[in-house]
């Protein structure tokens, strides 16, 4: 039984977590060094899902600390999902259905993760938590940590349905090791509404509550996925830099996941940052050209201090390469003519940048 249970498992993570052109990847020395010295942040991946033991190197899915090194990856941001609607539409969805207690069954997980999202996002902070306790991988709950050396991993709740509805939720998951939170997912919750949920409303009075105690924290407040009408009131009260881990930009794949440059220039003016994605409906044009395409319009529009990466790898999505092709796009984007201070800040100087102005001391 154990045995078919991971098969269903790997089965899944290799279909939905693909690359289109699987490494090594070839860069010249010269870029390699550029990308060596640089501090690089990813500010989303949904790796801790599929229950990988993340200290080896797979062959499958797009993220492990193997690669994250060879990649030269500084930060990686772990989303942790903790419920996804039966079938995910991208246009409207109620939260009454839920594709994962399969996944948890597969992975071996306790009964009590099987149907309770917040179960599944404490036992996952527990599974980062132990992972940088046997690894390299220093977890990053305090501003010092940025400066450790090697791998950082920053936890990241990928929408508050798991909550649960309880305001006491936000001290029991800081405690667990959460620093940043997403508002909602693929449906509108208790908080806020979600660009893909049936009603899209802004945020509730819980929610409205919540924003100034998730600040106080420590914690990066996080809005993708967010609806038109809770991504402005979340600026409207925000007194720190939020961010938009991963998502399009419209300017050059428009759609449900992609922002306008109205909403670029909002991210701005808070002083947050967009993480560009690489699948295909936040880039359309699946590839380091897309990407580039994406990251150049929102520097464009938002300024190069607003702009970083948020690659979604492992969240169910293709993308044209696992995080080890990441110096790929450094030459991308000094062939596109981005001065190398400029690629500094995308691949990872903007993040580094308001986390160190939001963690806690």
């Amino acid at each position: 039984m154990c045995v078919l249970r991971f098969g269903v498992l790997i089965h899944h993570d290799k279909k939905n977590n693909a690359v289109l052109i699987p490494g090594p990847y070839n860069v010249p020395d010269t870029i390699r060094k550029i990308h060596t010295a640089a501090f690089v942040a990813d500010m989303h991946a949904d790796s801790l899902l599929w229950h990988r033991d993340l200290r080896k190197r797979y062959t499958r899915g797009q993220v492990d600390l193997p690669r994250l090194e060879d990649g030269g990856v500084d930060l990686q941001v772990f989303g942790v999902v903790t419920k996804v609607p039966k079938p995910i539409n991208f246009f409207i969805n109620s939260g009454d259905t839920d594709s994962l207690p399969l996944l948890f069954l597969a992975s071996w997980r306790s009964p009590a993760t099987w149907f309770n999202p917040k179960e599944r996002a404490l036992a996952q902070a527990r599974e980062i938590m132990q992972l940088a306790n046997t690894s390299q991988l220093t977890l990053v709950l305090r501003k010092q940590d940025i400066s450790a050396k090697g791998i950082k991993g920053l936890l990241a709740l990928e929408g508050m349905h798991a909550f649960n509805g309880e305001e006491t939720s936000l001290n029991d998951l800081y405690s667990a090791g959460f620093r940043m939170m997403g508002l909602t997912h693929f449906f509108d919750n208790e908080i806020a509404g979600s660009v893909h949920g049936i009603d899209k409303i802004g945020l509730t009075e819980l929610g409205r509550a919540l924003i100034p105690q998730m600040e106080t924290l420590g914690i990066t407040i996080d809005l993708a996925h967010a609806s038109d009408v809770a991504f402005d009131e979340t600026l409207d009260l925000a007194t720190k830099p939020v961010v938009v881990s991963h998502v399009g930009v419209a300017g050059t794949c428009p759609g449900s996941r992609s922002l306008t440059d109205d909403q670029l220039q909002r991210i701005a003016e808070n002083g947050g940052v967009i993480g560009v994605g690489f699948w295909k409906r936040a880039i359309c044009d699946v590839s380091v050209k897309g990407i580039t395409a994406a990251i150049r319009h929102a520097i464009k529009v938002a300024g190069v201090d607003h702009v970083g990466l948020g690659s979604d790898f492992d969240g169910n999505v293709t993308t044209p390469f696992d995080t080890t092709g990441l110096p790929m796009l450094t030459e991308a984007l000094l062939a596109a003519g981005l001065p190398e201070e400029d690629v500094l800040k995308v691949l990872g100087g903007n993040v580094r940048r308001v986390l160190t102005t939001n963690l806690p001391d």
